[in-house]
């Protein structure tokens, strides 16, 4: 979710024995290959700024920026979208074609918010209008035709994902009967499959992740079945605090089979509360959607201009954090939840190998295996404590069995959403005896915020 307000709202160290029998355990498993890296996570809702080029080029290449998400939510007024006029629409529309456009200069795919154009951002007011009230869907029927020409005439159809509806579950964004929004989503995938058969169709991007016992899940996926209206990404979102991409994703399952569904791709379009985007938070959920091969974008807990700027706050600038903040102003640098993401993309090559979270589902690491080094990439949920990790099956990447092993520790240091963090901490290198084929250390995570990387040299 973006903000529809202003908001109101460690050390490591791997440099002693492992004596931890009291601790739990994410484990990396070196033998299982789970694919190329494609850095599923570095995706962001809103974000860019509405000016072409004013976040420098190096701060979404080297994150390996590839899914952006907006629809000129937010935008001063005049630019309230559809339901207040065609002008109000047009100002909106140009936002989100500059989004698109900056996107797509980085490969990186765009998600279209048409329920932001449309005007339902969560700022309109208790009168506003949605699609088919009282029956009636001239006006949306006519806002797609409107649509659809005006991204034909721009050329902007490669790339393009469409989310139908933004988060109808929750009342700030369809405040109307669930029956009148199925029935929208049936109308519009139709018109837009036969309009733009290549352009992916996504949803239903609700703020719920999947429960048999919640009726928006179950009420969708039977009518999709029944409707041949089935999404090309299956959507939800993990912005409550709760919940692990696991569970979610067997639940989903679960019900793919109950409805007689296909599966699909997922992807997880808005993930992370505003707290747990520092650098151990960011560790976790980069581990927990690479581990179901899940798409995933930050969400973006700002609001007003800041909204569309920032990266969904993954930098920062001179002033952003105070009145004198210019939505236009230059002078950007990484933040410390930035250097996670930098490291993700740039460091962690070759292949990614598999790993599961501590039992807890506190501590969850993400690792590849580079023609260089095994890099494991490590985070706490928010949260202090002592964790362990063990690594299995040291000989698949020509080490011995047993013996010694040097591991360097990187730390990453969050100083706060605005703050200035240049590089990670260089944390050192420490030896560890092990045997078994597989290798013990304790994190010891004494601050909420810090992430950790472990590098070795492969044999």
């Amino acid at each position: 979710m973006y903000a529809l307000l202003p908001l109101l709202c460690a050390a490591v160290v791997a440099a002693s024995p492992l004596e931890q029998r009291d601790t739990v355990t994410s484990t990396v498993n070196l033998g299982n290959n789970t694919g190329s890296p494609q850095h599923l996570a570095s995706g962001f809702i809103y974000g860019i700024p509405d000016t072409p080029n004013q976040i420098p080029d190096h701060f979404y290449t080297n994150i390996g920026f590839n899914y952006a998400r907006a629809g000129g939510a937010q935008v001063p007024t005049p630019g309230r979208g559809w339901i207040w006029g065609l002008s109000e629409y047009k100002v909106r529309f140009a936002s989100a074609l500059s989004n698109y456009k900056t996107a797509r200069k980085y490969n990186a795919n765009f998600i279209f918010l048409i329920h932001d154009l449309w005007g339902a951002d969560g700022t309109q007011n208790s009168t506003a209008p949605y699609p088919g009230d009282n029956g009636d869907w001239t006006s949306w029927d006519n806002y797609l035709t409107q649509f659809i020409s005006d991204m034909k005439s721009n050329d902007a159809i490669t790339g393009l994902s469409i989310d139908i509806w933004n988060e109808p579950d929750l009342t700030y964004f369809w405040n109307a009967p669930q029956a009148q929004y199925i029935q929208m989503w049936g109308r519009t995938y139709h018109r837009l499959r036969k309009e733009w058969p290549s352009v992916k169709l996504t949803g239903p991007a609700f703020a719920g992740q999947p429960d048999p016992t919640n009726n928006w899940w179950t009420n969708f996926l039977s009518f999709v079945a029944s409707n041949s209206s089935v999404p090309d990404q299956y959507v939800w979102h993990m912005e409550g605090g709760g919940g692990d991409m696991e569970g979610a994703y067997g639940a989903l399952f679960g019900m793919l089979q109950t409805y007689k569904l296909p599966v699909k791709p997922l992807n997880i379009d808005e993930y992370a509360t505003f707290p747990e985007q520092v650098p151990a938070g960011s560790a976790w959920w980069i581990s927990q959607l690479e581990r179901v091969n899940a798409h995933g974008l930050r969400g973006n807990w700002l609001s007003g201009w800041e909204l569309h700027d920032l990266m969904g706050s993954l930098v920062s600038k001179p002033n952003a954090d105070n009145s004198n903040y210019s939505p236009t102003a230059g002078g950007y640098y990484a933040n410390g939840d930035y250097q996670v993401y930098q490291y993700y993309n740039l460091n962690m090559t070759g292949y990614r190998v598999g790993t599961s979270p501590s039992t807890d589902l506190k501590l969850d690491t993400y690792a590849t295996v580079g023609k260089d080094m095994v890099r494991v990439l490590t985070g706490v949920r928010i949260t202090t404590g002592t964790w362990q990790i063990t690594i299995n099956d040291l000989s698949s990447v020509g080490l011995p069995s047993s013996g010694s092993l040097n591991i360097h520790t990187w730390g990453f240091p969050s100083g706060g959403h605005y703050a200035e963090v240049d590089v990670p901490n260089d944390l050192g290198w420490y030896s560890h005896t092990y045997s078994g084929n597989s290798v013990m250390f304790p994190v010891y995570q004494t601050d909420k915020s810090t992430a950790y990387a472990f590098e070795f040299y492969v044999g």
